[in-house]
């Protein structure tokens, strides 16, 4: 009897007892189904996500877009010699004011990932999507100033080319098309475009033809739609433009948008003319820099964009994109000042008001991984951050009612570390059991002095006293001066705590005075297993880029010996356990992930050789950061080697780097640096740079500073007028009036 005429025969089970008849039936299910049944191995099928959920893999890039109201990621992943390679080039999208993981994105397809969001185009009836076989080009471009990710390849004898590009503001993402027919002949040409929203996040996914969109709703809201009359929407997925015919050497243009949040600028718009014209006004009120070096200039295009990209309009920021999901007063404090830097003045308010009043305790404490920790775990150095990102923004706005409205809030934040818990009055430094990277006790990190710590509240004091002054809080400004003068001192020249052996500057003492030079966690099993801290008798914590810093802004004279003394004790971190280039946060001994150089803490490095005018070793670092990947892009990765996940998080994009890196180039290359009572240059030009500019506006008023090379004697020219340098460096009175012109000749 075939399996079928059993099934369909139920009597045959009624006449039997009912385990005899089970047993009979099991028996005839199990002969006909080795006969007739395909019975897979299924470990060879696991069931898994798509291998797009990975954030880090070899050659991987994402171009990233945003505008405060929506993110906007293109994935580009070369490498294609992995089992499972990524897709190639796709796209996904996030509301700026949630933070998420890769996997939890708007167009992240469980069993596709985002292979689904690319773009066909068929010529005469053949379909073609952008692959390694047909790619022309990817790259960033900047019409007009406005910051665009052009994607170009070839279909057929046709050449397409996706732009996409954000406006000044709205949660729209415009994606235009340009097909050009290069061929000798005409062709019929059609545009296929699909959306398949996320499963987890969209429960009503469908095509709308009487409007011409693909929707999403759920959790959150996504429209696809086209500005373009021809366009039609069908099946569930799927919007469709039939281009028609094209002559040789015609083109035809397209512009499809994303829309979240049923945004009205973007549902209602007929045209993304006025979404451009809102960006070309936007980034044309932004520091604009250029030089003779390609690099540089790279560089801080992709900064300054990605500065931009990742704060959402109520300044919230993730500080590890698609990795931590949380936020920190240090990494937010280090993006406001870059931001400054790119003249996203702002964007900068916005991002420090929301530290002060939402990151900031009753009693002065600050947030770190979107929470408080107790008193010996608290990192003192963010309250020094703020400090400094406080007085830094009045310096380049002037702005002083913003400090002087929430005055009350950063007078707790200087005092806050100031109190006898924290501040030893002996050592007259900081301690407790937590380092700069956030190791503590469990790590074999003893109640002590960190460097790092002392050189923020040191520089934070200090110019935040500069601001109590100008405030008339006299009482303050003494307090802080006084607190500041006390760590430069104790942390430079006290004979048994000062942070200095062997002619470089140390990592960390103990509440004694001894150096702590091992971090020996007391439990090994409780360390990432494998770990270099987890398996290394007597893990070895210095040296530490963090002791770069206090060369890289003022506390240490750059030609003091010991600011070259600890810049060659740093030497060993460059390269210590790869071949790739980049400098390892710490010695990797105590390192409780895989050995790996860390972007941002090369720039600390680089920033302190600029200091001392070290040309090789800041190309070094810059070219290094343009070879990896991310390179292309400009989104780097915190570091540069997997985590051991779990219990680390992935490795993801940070956007502290692009801090760093504007701080080099904008305050030690061009050297625009605003102090409290006068606007100081001190430009710097490494070998190999001839030429540096920029367009930017301190306190209202248009300043264009232009440093060019030259055999003569140094000198400056201010609205065409000579000036001396004093030790390469001029300073300005703020004044209100026009624009100032600027040239020094080194």
């Amino acid at each position: 009897m075939k399996r079928r005429e059993f099934l369909a025969t139920p009597a045959l089970g009624l006449v039997l007892p009912h385990s005899l008849g089970r047993a009979a039936g099991l028996a005839q299910e199990e002969a006909e189904r080795s006969e007739f049944e395909y019975r897979p191995d299924l470990s060879k099928f696991p069931q898994r996500l798509h291998q797009d959920f990975v954030t880090y893999t070899p050659g991987i890039e994402y171009f990233i877009l945003g505008n405060g109201d929506l993110i906007a990621v293109l994935q580009y992943a070369p490498d294609r010699k992995q089992e499972r390679p990524l897709t190639f080039v796709g796209l996904t999208i996030m509301d700026a004011e949630h933070f998420g993981r890769k996997w939890s994105t708007f167009l992240f397809h469980p069993e596709a990932g985002f292979s689904r969001s690319a773009a066909v185009v068929s010529v005469d009836g053949t379909g073609y999507a952008a692959s390694p076989g047909n790619l022309i080009g990817l790259e960033w471009t900047y019409p007009e100033s406005v910051p665009v990710v052009a994607l170009r390849w070839k279909a057929g004898d046709c050449e397409v080319k996706e732009e996409l590009f954000v406006p000044a503001e709205g949660a729209v993402l415009v994606r235009r098309f340009t097909i050009t027919n290069q061929g000798a002949i005409e062709c019929d040409v059609t545009l296929r475009g699909g959306m398949v929203p996320n499963f987890t996040l969209f429960d009503e996914i469908a095509s709308r033809p009487s409007e011409r969109t693909v929707v999403g709703r759920g959790f959150a809201s996504i429209t696809l739609r086209s500005t373009d009359s021809r366009a039609e929407s069908s099946g569930r997925y799927d919007l469709i433009v039939p281009v028609g015919t094209l002559r040789s050497g015609q083109s035809s243009s397209i512009d499809t948008l994303y829309v979240l949040r049923q945004d009205e600028s973007g549902e209602r718009a007929g045209s993304s003319a006025p979404l451009w014209q809102s960006a070309v006004k936007y980034w044309k009120s932004k520091t604009s820099l250029s030089s003779d070096s390609q690099l540089v200039n790279h560089l801080y295009n992709v900064s300054r964009t990605g500065l931009k990209s990742l704060v959402a309009r109520s300044g919230k920021r993730d500080s590890g994109f698609w990795m931590y999901n949380m936020e920190w007063v240090r990494d937010d404090v280090m993006v406001a000042l870059g931001m400054l830097h790119a003249g996203l003045y702002d964007e900068a308010r916005t991002l420090l008001r929301k530290m002060i009043v939402h990151s900031v305790g009753e009693d002065g404490r600050t947030i770190e991984s979107s929470r408080w920790f107790g008193f010996d775990y608290t990192e003192l150095d963010q309250n020094g951050e703020l400090l400094y990102g406080i007085a830094e923004y009045v310096a380049w706005t002037g702005d002083k009612a913003f400090a002087r409205e929430l005055w009350p809030t950063i007078r707790l934040v200087g005092d806050f570390p100031l109190q006898e818990r924290f501040f030893d009055r002996r050592a007259r430094m900081v301690h407790n059991k937590r380092e700069f990277w956030e190791r503590s006790d469990s790590f074999g990190v003893h109640d002590g002095f960190e460097l790092t710590y002392q050189f923020w509240l040191w520089l934070g004091l200090e110019r935040a006293g500069e601001l109590a002054e100008h405030l008339g809080d006299t009482e303050t400004a003494t307090r802080w001066r006084a607190a500041a003068s006390d760590i430069r001192t104790a942390v430079l020249s006290d004979p048994v705590y000062r942070m200095i052996e062997n002619g470089h500057l140390i990592k960390r003492r103990r509440l004694d005075g001894s150096w702590q030079q091992h971090f020996v966690p007391p439990d090994r099993a409780a360390m990432p297993p494998g770990s270099p801290i987890g398996t290394i008798d007597r893990p070895s914590c210095d040296p530490d880029t963090s002791s770069a810093l206090p060369i890289a802004f003022g506390m240490v004279a750059p030609q003091d010996e010991i600011a070259l003394g600890t810049l060659n004790d740093l030497e060993g971190l460059w390269n210590q356990r790869w071949s790739f280039g980049g400098y390892s946060r710490y010695n990797t001994d105590s390192e409780p992930d895989p050995p790996a150089p860390w972007p941002f803490g090369s720039l600390f490095v680089a920033r302190a050789y600029a200091e001392v005018r070290d040309s090789d070793k800041v190309w070094r670092v810059l070219r290094w950061l343009g070879d990896i990947h991310g390179g292309k892009a400009g989104a780097w990765f915190e570091r540069y080697g997997p985590s051991i996940t779990p219990p680390a998080p992935p490795v993801s994009v940070v956007g502290w780097t692009w801090a760093e890196i504007t701080g080099l180039i904008v305050t030690q290359l061009l050297g625009v640096r605003p102090a409290m009572d006068v606007l100081r240059i001190r430009p710097w030009l490494p070998a190999g740079l001839d030429r540096i500019e920029a367009s930017l506006i301190i306190r209202g008023v248009p300043l264009h500073v232009k440093v060019t090379r030259t055999t003569d004697k140094p000198l400056a020219i201010v609205n065409g007028q000579s000036r001396s340098l004093q030790d390469g460096t001029i300073d300005l009175a703020y004044s209100p009036g026009p624009p100032m012109e600027v040239q020094i000749k080194l």
